[in-house]
């Protein structure tokens, strides 16, 4: 039996897909003109198209001839040829069945080479395979009707042949058709013939890509040029995750969870469309109907068929490794519900923040054992700068004990919106602090959470040298003396651990290569892993008390200076000696500690008197002074007394001179 001249030209098709001399979709393409018009053959199709060389097509026909004239059956020879490579490719299987309507060359062909094709019933016409899956596979098909592009969902003919399949297949259809709800792609028709073992619903097609694939885009642009932990697109991204967790909210309002939520699962539309696929795994609480889940799903590849720690798991661990729930992962099927969905959720919301799943591992069993038994790493450890309130909520939703979870997915969804709003709320805040920032004198900046100098005002170019461009390639440890960076990191964590840092003093380098003294103030912004500093040049204030340090030095007697409060700031290399103290036991604590014990009680009422009317008391007043050294040993002593005033505020500088020596002459003499 010969080959009619259209088989003919599917096999040189096939053959050169099969020695990879073009790629599928150049000769789809190709077949869909060659099947809509007879007065080109294929070859000469591909040869137009320029997907072939006139020699190739001529190379291919002699090997078909050839092939064909060998054999004693060339019909035989052409179907097996088409059964070896066709199966190969499921994608050609799809053109070549949109022929079974219209009676094209394909049909035939695909019908002899034992190619399993649906037989629809309806006027739909299969375009493409869309995806595939554990049980089911997705076309984009459309409908002759209507005259609109749709989804069409069947059930692979591989696991047509099990009761439960079937059944599982119907309740995914039915629980998504009940789901009337935006973020549920509606349900048109389900359609089950059990003589042909065709089983399949249909759907409305949206255009997108995954939130898996959106969050992906996101943060490949975020390595490459963010410096800050929020930016417009994270936004963006948490705001459809606020739609995603109101939608999975209404199927709780209808007692229906789904079980296996991941950002493969959901669909972000080219419109706005936050779509929630895939409810295979869905299950109605309370419903006789739907609680027989101990069932495994019949599979000729078997559990070992999951490779992908993101792919659907089937039989009693229902769902997918690397986003399922501890009670899902351990199978413990009573404790399964709204909680178990709160948690698959706040894994989308890690992936969100962190671009992976909560856990990884190198099989199923090493992620499951991390899923039960390990804590997720917080999400500001693996991607600097993630605002701390986002990171709780995102590892509340994490717990392993479902009490300690969010308690709804509505619960979770207004959690993430407050913040997303209370960000608003800021960022008008922050353009006001804009403008605020180029007239200021004093040395404004944003510092994020690694360091990096995110905003600065004109003042640091005045002050230090540095222009705003320069300062972008910039961190904070770039501008500040070297002997000051272990001082700079305990800073930095005490203001991120949410205590402000108030005036402290650093050496600052200009681009001169000088430097200057800055006092700083620092806090967190709110709701933010961000710093806001205030600088303050204080450098000719360093040099005055340098010069008033070096004239104290240089005194004969032992000189102190104290603050309004009584407070020590400042103390000579004789006093030292004069009252047996270490300088840095002096510092910051009370003048009393050189006062005698039995005057004490009232010398500070004494000194805040000198500071309501400062006076310069010289020596040798007449007054008969003791002070006390450390050992407790008291010894006579005169003092006088002169106010400085600085930009501190008012000092006191007192000049201690011992008597100890003139009184023991006047005893002698």
């Amino acid at each position: 039996m010969r080959p009619d001249e259209n088989e003919t030209e599917i096999l040189s098709g096939l053959i050169a897909l099969s020695k990879n001399l073009l790629s599928a979709e150049e000769l789809l393409d190709s077949y869909l003109i060659w099947s809509r018009q007879n007065k080109l053959s294929l070859m000469q199709v591909l040869m137009d198209r320029n997907v072939l060389s006139t020699e190739q097509c001529a190379t291919l026909e002699t090997q078909v001839r050839s092939s064909i004239a060998n054999s004693t059956d060339a019909t035989e020879s052409v179907d097996t040829s088409i059964q070896n490579t066709a199966h190969s490719d499921t994608v050609f299987e799809t053109v070549l069945t949109d022929d079974l309507e219209t009676g094209g060359p394909g049909s035939r062909v695909l019908k002899r080479a034992g190619q399993e094709i649906p037989v629809l019933r309806e006027k739909i016409t299969l375009k493409g395979l869309y995806s595939t899956g554990g049980m089911g596979q997705v076309w984009i098909a459309y409908d002759e009707i209507l005259q609109r592009e749709i989804a069409l969902k069947e059930l692979k003919s591989s696991m047509s042949d099990s009761t439960r399949n079937r059944e599982r297949f119907f309740r995914e259809a039915q629980l998504t058709g009940e789901l009337d709800h935006p973020g549920v792609v509606p349900v048109y028709q389900y359609s089950a013939d059990e003589e042909s073992g065709q089983f399949y619903y249909t759907m409305r097609f949206i255009k997108g890509r995954t939130f898996t694939q959106h969050i992906h885009e996101y943060h490949s642009q975020y390595d490459a040029s963010s410096k800050t932990g929020v930016t417009a697109e994270l936004i963006r991204l948490l705001s459809k995750f606020v739609s995603l967790c109101q939608t999975i909210a209404y199927a709780h309002s209808r007692q229906i969870i789904h079980r296996d939520l991941k950002g493969d699962n959901v669909i972000l539309g080219d419109f706005g469309e936050v779509i929630v696929l895939d409810w295979g795994l869905a299950k109605k609480l309370g419903d006789p109907l739907f609680d027989a889940d101990r069932e495994t799903v019949i599979s000729p590849a078997g559990e070992e068929a999951v490779e992908n720690l993101s792919e659907t798991m089937q039989g009693e661990k229902l769902g997918t490794p690397a986003y399922m729930a501890p009670e899902q992962a351990t199978g413990r099927i009573d404790q399964i519900d709204f909680r178990t969905d709160v948690y698959c959720l706040s894994a989308i919301l890690y992936e969100i923040l962190t671009d992976q799943p909560p856990f990884s591992g190198r099989s199923i069993v090493e992620v499951l054992d991390l899923v039960i038994h390990s804590t997720p790493k917080p999400p500001g450890k693996r991607v600097p700068g993630i605002p701390a309130e986002l990171e709780q909520i995102c590892l509340k939703g994490l717990s392993k004990n479902r009490d300690q979870r969010q308690q709804s997915a509505r619960e979770l969804a207004n959690q993430v919106q407050t913040w997303i709003s209370e960000r608003a709320e800021r960022k008008r805040t922050e353009e006001e602090r804009e403008r605020f920032f180029n007239l200021s004198l004093d040395l404004l900046a944003i510092l994020d959470a690694r360091g990096n100098l995110s905003q600065t005002n004109p003042a640091w170019e005045v002050i230090l040298g540095w222009s705003t461009s320069d300062l972008k390639a910039m961190t904070v440890r770039d501008i500040l003396f070297q002997e000051d960076h272990r001082q700079l990191t305990d800073d930095l964590e005490q203001i991120l651990s949410g205590e402000a840092l108030t005036a402290v003093e650093y050496r600052c380098l200009c681009k001169d290569g000088t430097y200057r003294w800055v006092l700083w103030n620092a806090s967190l912004i709110a709701g933010e892993s961000s710093i806001y500093l205030v600088g303050r040049d204080i450098t000719e204030r360093k040099q005055t008390e340098q010069t008033f340090h070096e004239l104290l030095e240089s005194a004969p007697d032992g000189m102190v200076v104290v603050n309004s409060s009584g407070q020590i700031v400042l103390v000579n290399t004789q006093l030292e000696r004069l009252f047996k103290f270490p300088r840095e036991e002096l510092l910051g604590r009370s003048i009393d500690v050189l006062v005698p014990e039995q005057f004490r009680s009232g010398h500070s009422r004494h000194v805040a008197r000198f500071f309501q009317s400062p006076d310069f008391r010289p020596m040798g007043s007449g007054l008969n002074l003791e002070g006390q050294r450390k050992s407790g040993e008291v010894f006579p002593v005169e003092i006088s007394l002169s106010p400085v005033r600085t930009e501190q505020g008012l000092l006191v500088s007192a000049a201690v001179r011992d008597l100890s020596h003139r009184n023991h002459e006047n005893r002698t003499s």
